[in-house]
């Protein structure tokens, strides 16, 4: 059980969890640590954004000194859990933090929300939800110039599909306190990415973008690092929002200062109702496959991620399960709930995805089932299965 005490830290597999409320008060953690979607920022003023849409925020956790606030969106169930991060700026910082996310809480929706720039066919305090994201800054420099090899990582299909009903249906714009400049738009687009602060439209940068890059709309430094990231966990859906805080030619502090706040704000409403929107998935958990109907049974509350990160090291230590091959046969054997998780790989991730499946659907009896056919006799099962016994899943 995690500790009651303010300010106690527990450790288990390299994660902390700090009993710190809202209110400064003492908050039991535990099932209160369990997420379906992750909110990462790079800025101070995107992370006060995304915070002011949290109803409460009940627990701090860590993951090797990474922190999360976990919390609820307001006006929402418990079940819809968020959790947010911010990373600090740049591509790097934001591939290998979303690593981290999907480790700690396995979730099913990662979005990175904050300010961007605008390139072209937008206005100050208009929203991008990138579908795909470029990295305009890979090529090769020759003696004749710059020439573009221009990668790209794309959004998740479900949440560009999301996206585009939060557009159309043009009500997001509600969750903005004090709109400026009229009523924002939305728009869902393509970004441009890299580690370069643009200032003018002439610069050499911006000119090679309007050549190898012209159908995006918006620049950021950490959309393409957060979708390769999301490309290596394939069970998430991962999507890169943006507000407009600044246009090619008037970036500058006292700009920044006034418009900052906001895109950020936008971008965070925009963020939000596409989360509202988000029905917690029983069929499917994280790629989008329908998988056949569950029906709802009583069970106890949630597991903590501390023991679904307890039962995956059991699950990965059970004899032939780091095996392709082997993995995907129990999957095959679990339709209502492996349809949920990514064939291959076997990971840590992938273990944890299948177990929050099974506890979100009671099917604990299905796979232990099935691990004792493929595994008859083996200690390692002997001891998933003991530990099971212990949390009250047999």
């Amino acid at each position: 059980m995690a500790s009651t005490e303010p300010h106690q830290y527990r450790t288990m597999s390299m994660r902390k969890t700090v009993a710190t409320g809202q209110q400064g008060g003492t908050v039991t953690v535990g099932a209160s640590a369990h997420v379906d979607v992750v909110v990462l920022t790079a800025l101070e003023v995107e992370y006060r954004a995304v915070r002011a849409h949290l109803e409460r925020t009940d627990a701090v956790v860590e993951e090797r000194g990474s922190r999360f606030e976990v919390g609820v969106a307001r006006g929402g169930a418990d079940e819809g859990r968020v959790a947010i991060h911010m990373v600090g700026p740049g591509n790097p910082a934001a591939a290998a933090l979303i690593e981290r996310a999907v480790t700690l809480f396995a979730p099913r929706t990662v979005l990175f929300v904050g300010v961007g720039g605008g390139r072209k066919d937008v206005a100050l305090g208009d929203v991008v939800a990138g579908d795909e994201v470029y990295d305009y800054e890979t090529g090769k420099d020759t003696a004749e110039g710059f020439l573009p090899r221009q990668k790209t990582h794309r959004s998740g299909h479900r949440l560009v599909q999301h996206a585009r009903s939060v557009v159309a249906a043009d009500r997001w714009q509600d969750r903005i306190d004090l709109p400026v400049r009229g009523r924002p738009r939305a728009y869902v687009k393509p970004i441009a990415a890299g580690g370069r602060v643009i200032t003018s439209p002439d610069s050499q940068v911006a000119r090679a973008l309007a050549a190898s890059a012209g159908d995006a709309l918006a620049v950021d430094m950490e959309g393409y690092g957060f979708l390769a990231g999301a490309h290596l966990n394939p069970h998430v859906d991962a999507l890169v929002i943006r507000g407009i805080s600044d246009l090619l030619g008037d970036k500058g502090e006292a700009h920044d200062e006034r418009w900052q706040p906001v895109a950020a704000g936008n971008a965070a409403a925009f963020a939000f109702e596409l989360i509202a929107g988000l029905s917690p998935a029983r069929g499917s958990r994280a790629t989008g496959r329908a998988g056949p109907p569950v029906a709802a049974a009583p069970r106890p509350p949630r597991l903590t991620i501390e023991q679904l990160g307890d039962l995956a090291d059991l699950l990965l230590a059970v004899p032939g399960l780091a095996s392709p091959s082997r993995w995907q046969q129990l999957l095959d054997e679990l339709p209502s709930v492996g349809t949920a998780v990514q064939r291959q790989p076997t990971s840590r991730a992938e273990a944890l995805a299948l177990l929050r499946s099974c506890d979100d659907h009671g099917a604990w009896g299905d796979l232990f089932g099935v691990l004792g056919v493929l595994a008859p006799g083996a200690p390692a099962l002997d001891r998933l299965d003991r530990r099971a016994g212990e949390l009250g899943l047999r």
